[in-house]
């Protein structure tokens, strides 16, 4: 059985000097199937084009809630138009993020809502990112359900387990390899295993050992057997259940 990435962002310029050699990568250290995520319409048309002979991608599409203050009903209904297509697997990544601004918190909310009012009228799973904003986060996922993961996820064990209550799934990054990964290492071993993903968010947060590089799907590999690693799983028995958890969320 093979690893797998979750949530990547290959199609991001960080890669495309490289991408032949980032996907040969990829194979050689048997991570076959990847979700890539675009956050702008260009990056996703791009994402498309994306091949490889043995790694199977899924595609993601969604209004980043650093991005909303662009984004006018025009260009919205650009993207509702693109969420539509069979090719848009999910929608995200998409969410609240009151860390690098905090003036515009409503507008956020409101992208987000009707970003997952569009989900549950197309029955596609939504890929969330939340920072310093879980309560609002949580809110509208409950007022609004529909399945999905909660990307890169750091926050609480206990939160962990109400969001799993509302049906989504948690994605662990690189960060569970960082020496200060003391709440990340008690969430997986609160999560179900049936409810635990893994990727890298690449070009970002890489885990050791190759912690001060570019991150790449091939890294995923070091989250995927730490985590094992901690929770006495076999590596074989691990990966079978993660590749039953994505097929479960995001389709054969």
């Amino acid at each position: 059985m093979n690893w797998l990435d979750s949530h990547c962002h290959i199609n991001d310029e960080a890669f495309r000097e490289d991408l032949d050699a980032v996907l040969e990568r990829m194979a050689e250290n048997d991570v076959r199937k990847a979700m890539i995520i675009s956050s702008y319409i260009d990056d996703y048309r791009f994402a498309l084009k994306i091949s490889h002979p043995e790694i199977s991608f899924k595609h993601s599409l969604g209004i980043y809630p650093g991005d909303v203050d662009t984004v006018d009903e025009e260009l919205f209904h650009s993207y509702e138009s693109l969420y539509k297509e069979k090719e848009c697997t999910a929608i995200g990544e998409i969410g609240l993020d009151y860390h690098w601004n905090k003036e515009n918190k409503e507008r956020q909310k409101e992208i987000f809502q009707r970003q997952l009012v569009l989900a549950q009228q197309l029955h596609k799973p939504v890929i969330v990112h939340s920072r310093d904003a879980i309560q609002d986060t949580y809110d509208l996922m409950k007022k609004y359900p529909v399945q999905g993961v909660m990307h890169c996820y750091s926050d609480s064990a206990e939160m962990a387990r109400e969001f799993i209550k509302l049906g989504y799934y948690i994605s662990i990054s690189g960060t569970v390899t960082w020496k200060n990964a003391r709440e990340s290492l008690e969430v997986i071993r609160n999560v179900p295993l049936d409810r635990l993903l893994i990727e890298t968010d690449c070009p970002y947060l890489t885990p050791v050992p190759k912690r001060g590089s570019r991150n790449e799907p091939a890294y995923v590999v070091y989250t995927g057997k730490k985590i094992a690693e901690e929770l006495g799983l076999d590596e074989e028995v691990f990966k079978i259940q993660l590749n039953e958890n994505y097929h479960r969320l995001f389709g054969l």
